[in-house]
């Protein structure tokens, strides 16, 4: 009887053991949003930039050829859960841009090398940027310089541009975006709502270009279909969908869909100003 009393304590304690370990591991989960934009290593090593690489340490501080003008200083409005954002880089010079080497300011691990897909020595690169679910709203910088053959710095300056991070906006009611030059990216999160969104947009008189996206796939715009990245010109010079104008997408949606991605280009040099109210199902 003793001995069945001892296994069956021993049992008992086992099972309590077992259960305490488990509930320590699942407590010891990190949220789904966890990362501090003010913790800049660990940012560094959450955020993507399309085909880059990364490298030890901090930017090369070797002097610029100055082959290459910087002629725009972009800042971002990003909306983190995987949806990629794209930052412009625009510049004109004599020599082709190859690369850039981008960091988080403050971070000391690492840095990104993007090499750019077709090379030019005038107009503007697209260099995508994913900002994953686990980083927490707030803001940080990032540090860009401009690369040519043999890894010279060939840019004039070194960018630093600003970036704003937000949860994708949980679909309840209406939501009103405003924005100006550059491109704003906002995910919207259709929670299992099925109906029609609808967005009600205004660029005003200056030109600027709304283009949406269900799920990754092009559905409404002020121009024709197009794969991101969204296009970026100057106010002067539109471009085909950027217009001065107003207007309604009814957008239907099911219990299926996931996210609605709103991309606003703002044309450059223009003062231009833009704003669109999302109008969830009811």
């Amino acid at each position: 009887m003793k001995r069945n009393l001892n296994l069956l304590t021993l049992a008992l304690a086992t099972l309590v053991l077992t259960t305490f370990t488990q509930c320590k591991k699942e407590s010891s989960a990190p949220p789904d949003y966890s990362i501090e934009t003010t913790n800049f290593n660990e940012l560094s090593k959450v955020l993507k930039f399309g085909n880059s690489s990364t490298v030890s340490g901090t930017l090369p501080t070797t002097a610029s050829t100055n082959t290459v003008q910087v002629t725009f200083d972009p800042t971002m409005s990003v909306s983190t859960g995987g949806a990629t954002t794209y930052i412009p880089l625009v510049f004109t010079g004599t020599e082709n841009v190859l690369k850039a080497f981008i960091m988080v300011q403050g971070a000391t691990i690492h840095y990104f090398s993007y090499s750019i897909p077709t090379p030019i020595a005038n107009g503007i690169v697209y260099v995508p940027m994913t900002v994953p679910k686990s980083v927490n709203s707030g803001s940080f910088k990032l540090e860009i310089l401009l690369v040519g053959a043999g890894n010279k710095i060939v840019g004039s300056r070194k960018l630093v541009v600003p970036v704003k991070v937000g949860k994708g906006i949980t679909c309840a009611g209406n939501k009103t975006i405003n924005g100006s030059d550059g491109i704003t990216q906002t995910l919207h999160v259709l929670d299992g709502k099925a109906g029609n969104v609808t967005i009600d947009w205004e660029t005003y008189s200056v030109p600027d270009r709304v283009d949406v996206f269900l799920d990754g796939q092009w559905v409404a715009g002020t121009g024709s279909t197009i794969a991101p990245p969204p296009p970026l010109c100057y106010c002067s010079s539109p471009l085909p969908g950027f217009v001065g104008d107003n207007g309604t997408f009814t957008i239907p949606v099911t219990s299926s869909n996931r996210n609605l991605e709103v991309y606003v280009s703002g044309c450059l040099g223009g003062g231009t100003a833009w704003t669109y109210t999302f109008k969830c199902p009811n």
